[in-house]
Order: structure tokens, then C-alpha cells, then sequence
């Protein structure tokens, strides 16, 4: 089995023709670890599960103890629609994605892809689903709706306007009862034996 070992830097600065090149090497690569019936045939949307929004709430918390794998499952609900795209297909450029996530191995990405795939496929009690779809010219395809699901759990998480800065419980009204403020300045205990500045001076 070949691998491949990139730095984000070694594919922001290749040419245009290198990086097409390198996407079509990690669709074929990727679609060897997919397994030989999706390397054989064509990408169709009736292949390709559909995540709605509670199941991407629900595979989020499965993953999100790592942090990598969830910025792989992020960046499939990443906007902008790709020309090798037909609806109701979503592709993302696979180099594109090494760089966003900063992943330099083609081989643990085909593992974050199947450890996505596995959680999906625990969700739905199928062992059959399928979330990813690959092409020889370097893209992975998932359902529109996959995407957009993606994207919605991603501006709840993260998009939510913060509260203002004095609106929270604690800015306003009196304080508990229980509550002591910290003394300000050095204790007594302390201040006893702090040396006097005229003395020192005489």
C-alpha cells in the first residue's frame, strides 16, 4: 500500500497541475480503502445517505472527544458549491481539505472518514450506510442534505451571538448571603510586620 505524507505548505504552494494531480492520486487511494464496489462505479446519489440535522447533533457527540476528526466532519459542511458537484451531491476537494485540517497523511484521513462513517452507520442501526461518495479526480461527495445538516449543527455551535458584556446572572442584584468579598490589601497578620517607609528612611 502507497501513502502519502504532505505538509500543509507543500500543498498551498504547488502548482495548479500538482494539486490536481494530488487530488486524483488521494481519490484513488481513498477509494481503495473505501473498498472495490465504490472504486468500480460512478458516484450516484442514490448511493449516499442523507445525515438530517439530529443525526449529525447526535454523530457530533460521538466525535467530539477528537478534535481532529471533528474538524474533518466540519469541513464537509463547508460552503460553496464545487462545479464537479451535481445536485443533490455536495463534493469538497480533497486537497483542499488536507489543507484546511492541516493533515498532512492521506491515510488518516481515509481513517477519519471511515470513523464517521462507523458512527453514522451506529445511529442508524445500518451497517450499510454510507455517508462518503469518492471520484478519480480528487473529490469526496456527500448528500446536500448531509452538508447542510453539517452546516446548521456548526452555526448553532458556533454562531450563536454571545451574551452582552453585564447581562449575565451575576451582573446585577444583590449578592448572596453567603457570599464573603476578598479582602483587598494585605491582612493584619501581614501588614504587622511590613516595615514602616518613614522609618526606614530615618
Amino acid at each position: 500500500m502507497t501513502g502519502f505524507t504532505f505538509s500543509p505548505e507543500q500543498i498551498r504552494s504547488a502548482p495548479i497541475e500538482v494539486r490536481r494531480w494530488l487530488e486524483r492520486e488521494i481519490a484513488a487511494s481513498l477509494a481503495q480503502i473505501a473498498g472495490p464496489t465504490r472504486d468500480a462505479a460512478p458516484v450516484h446519489a442514490a448511493t449516499l445517505a442523507a445525515c438530517m440535522p439530529e443525526e449529525a447533533a447526535q454523530l457530533f457527540e460521538l466525535i467530539k472527544g477528537d478534535f481532529l476528526l471533528s474538524q474533518v466532519f466540519f469541513e464537509l459542511g463547508r460552503d460553496g458549491p464545487d462545479a464537479h458537484a451535481v445536485a443533490p451531491l455536495h463534493a469538497v476537494g480533497l486537497a483542499d481539505l488536507l489543507r484546511h485540517t492541516r493533515l498532512g497523511s492521506v491515510d488518516r484521513l481515509g481513517e477519519y472518514f471511515g470513523a464517521i462513517n462507523r458512527a453514522f452507520q451506529a445511529i442508524r442501526n445500518d451497517p450499510e450506510a454510507t455517508l462518503f461518495g469518492f471520484d478519480q479526480q480528487g473529490h469526496v461527495y456527500v448528500h446536500e442534505t448531509t452538508c447542510r445538516s453539517i452546516r446548521l449543527l456548526w452555526e448553532r455551535l458556533f454562531s450563536a451571538p454571545m451574551a452582552p458584556a453585564g447581562a449575565g446572572p451575576l451582573a446585577s442584584g444583590p449578592m448572596p448571603a453567603e457570599f464573603t468579598p476578598p479582602q483587598v490589601g494585605p491582612s493584619e497578620a501581614v501588614a504587622a510586620h511590613m516595615p514602616i517607609a518613614n522609618s526606614a528612611a530615618s
